[in-house]
């Protein structure tokens, strides 16, 4: 499988949002529908906070990888 052609087809069928956001349940959330775990370095930002492309790649090819 070739990560980055299934990266780019999400943003495009998904969207991709380079800032932390509530997602429709309410849980805070970035790039690719990434939601925010206690470990990542996002966890406790305030919705808005910018986030890098990437970081939003990292967090894809992590969620990827899961």
């Amino acid at each position: 499988m070739n990560i980055e052609q299934l990266r780019k087809e999400l943003e495009v069928d998904e969207g991709v949002k380079h800032e932390i956001y509530n997602d429709h349940l309410g849980y805070a959330t970035f790039g690719i529908g990434h939601l925010v775990r206690d470990s990542d370095p996002e966890h406790g930002q305030e919705i808005g906070t910018p986030v890098s492309e990437d970081r939003v790649i990292e967090a894809f090819d992590e969620d990827v990888q899961t």
